[in-house]
Formats: C-alpha cells, sequence, structure tokens
C-alpha cells in the first residue's frame, strides 16, 4: 500500500472542518491511506454497505463526488 505522505495532524486539520462524526474521521482518515471499503469492514467489524453509506455521508459533507476527489483535497 502506498503512503500518500498524508500525516493524521494534517488529515485532522482539512477533515475537521466538514462537521464530520469521528467514526466519519476514522473511515476518512482509512480510505486516504489506501485501505479498500472491504478491508475498513473487516478491520472495524462492521459490513461493507455500512461502510459505503458512511462514505456516502463523507463525500456530500466535504462536498466532493467521490473518493479521488475525497484524497486530493488533503494533498493540497
Amino acid at each position: 500500500m502506498k503512503d500518500p505522505g498524508i500525516t493524521k495532524a494534517k488529515y485532522l486539520q482539512v477533515a475537521g472542518g466538514f462537521g464530520l462524526t469521528k467514526r466519519e474521521l476514522e473511515l476518512g482518515y482509512l480510505k486516504v491511506h489506501g485501505f479498500s471499503n472491504r478491508r475498513i469492514a473487516y478491520m472495524l467489524g462492521i459490513s461493507e454497505q455500512t461502510v459505503k453509506n458512511h462514505f456516502t455521508h463523507i463525500y456530500e459533507k466535504a462536498w466532493v463526488p467521490g473518493r479521488k476527489e475525497f484524497i486530493t483535497l488533503f494533498l493540497q
């Protein structure tokens, strides 16, 4: 898995402005570090559909259409 070079402090600084819940922050952090929905679901003991639902809310709150644009927010 490729490290995108996004520190936890940088992630929280940017993501903190989106009004994400604690769980959404956790899932978003895993996503920007390259984990798949399936892996995130396994790691957190939740269903893959629950992960997808969380990301729908995360992307809406961050005003982005998807994963690539979400990750780009942290690389600027």
